[in-house]
């Protein structure tokens, strides 16, 4: 009796150690690279229905793009192979699926034979309105960056207009209200796109994505954008330059943000208050109003330079700071945008072929 009960006793170690094994082997193999990687041979291709594109598809270094699936973001169709040519100019998004496993978008741009379509990289501005005192904003957001990042990173930029509500919100600023209300926000968490369209963070992501996509094909960027930033530490202060190039003679105005990361503060989430770290937060606008300032008419292929000085608050975080250069056309739609670093930072302008 006893001795069938070592047996089992033993059989049933024995039997532990070996899920243990399997157990800390598949931890193994999943720690291995399962990203899939989606690139293309080149970013532009023309607009004429025989010039081509070719995608290759990498799963944990393995090139898999016979077995994946691509698919244009803008009209879910999938290609048949792994090429694309069209006879449409303007900018196509893009992703690969392999098994479970999605890449991050990329996107290329189709040119028209008369070099109609920017040669700078489009970037589209998300403005999202919240506050501390909203319980369904938290959601929001995680739904906004999980979209931005799994599809959109490099492309969409977020800021945070924090507005007061059922209670005051420590981090709102006046331009939050105006805002909200020339874009006639009504719910919260809401998103409103290159100051055009208004989208709620409840959405299907279908939804998001189209008009994330509409942005990219239907708007390309007419000018590129660079900004950079001298930090002087002593005066705590930094000097900021905009440089604005443009590819048609065209009207444009500039607005200016100042947007931290890492603030600690109470949030509502789901109708109990707690810990919350708030990210992308405009902080203050620099230009003279949400309209911008005037740059004027920019000649084609000219540039306009534009300088702020810009003092630092003493409730700032230096290392935490960013300045959100945002470029509107004549009809106040923000056209393209750049960002850079506080201290210290430089974002050159970005071409497509780059």
């Amino acid at each position: 009796m006893c001795i069938n009960v070592y047996k089992i006793i033993l059989l049933v170690c024995m039997c532990c150690v070996g899920i243990c094994w399997i157990s800390c082997s598949g931890n193994s193999d999943d720690s291995e690279q399962t990203e899939v990687i989606l690139s293309v041979d080149k970013n532009t291709l023309t607009a004429d229905g025989k010039d081509i594109i070719t995608f290759t598809v990498m799963h944990a270094g393995i090139d898999v793009t016979a077995d994946a699936i691509i698919r244009s973001v803008m009209d879910g169709q999938t290609l048949d192979g792994n090429t694309f040519s069209t006879s449409k100019a303007g900018t196509y998004a893009f992703e690969a699926s392999y098994g479970k496993y999605v890449s991050k978008l990329i996107t290329v741009v189709a040119k028209s034979t008369s070099g109609t379509v920017s040669n700078f990289v489009r970037r589209i501005c998300a403005m999202e309105f919240t506050g501390t005192w909203c319980a369904m904003c938290p959601a929001g957001m995680t739904r906004l960056n999980y979209l931005i990042s799994s599809s959109y990173e490099g492309i969409v930029y977020l800021m945070s207009f924090h507005v007061d509500g059922t209670s005051a919100d420590p981090m709102t600023i006046e331009q939050s209200s105006i805002l909200s209300r020339k874009f006639a926000i009504s719910g919260y968490p809401s998103c409103v796109v290159d100051m055009r369209g208004t989208m709620g963070l409840s959405e299907n992501y279908s939804v998001m994505r189209a008009i994330f996509n509409e942005s990219l094909e239907k708007y390309p960027a007419h000018c590129g954008v660079a900004i950079s930033s001298v930090y002087n530490e002593v005066d705590s202060e930094a000097k900021v330059t905009v440089k604005v190039t443009s590819e048609k003679t065209a009207d444009y105005r500039l607005v200016l943000y100042v947007v931290e990361n890492g603030l600690k503060y109470q949030q509502n989430d789901g109708g109990n208050y707690r810990d919350y770290t708030h990210n992308h937060v405009v902080r203050k606008l620099l230009s003279t109003s949400v309209e911008g300032d005037k740059l004027g008419q920019i000649a084609e292929d000219k540039e306009e330079v534009k300088e702020y000085t810009v003092a630092l608050d003493d409730t700032w975080k230096a290392e935490n700071l960013s300045f959100y250069a945002l470029v509107m056309d004549e009809n106040g739609y923000v056209n393209n945008l750049a960002v850079c670093e506080a201290i210290n930072g430089n974002a050159d302008y970005e071409y497509v072929n780059d």
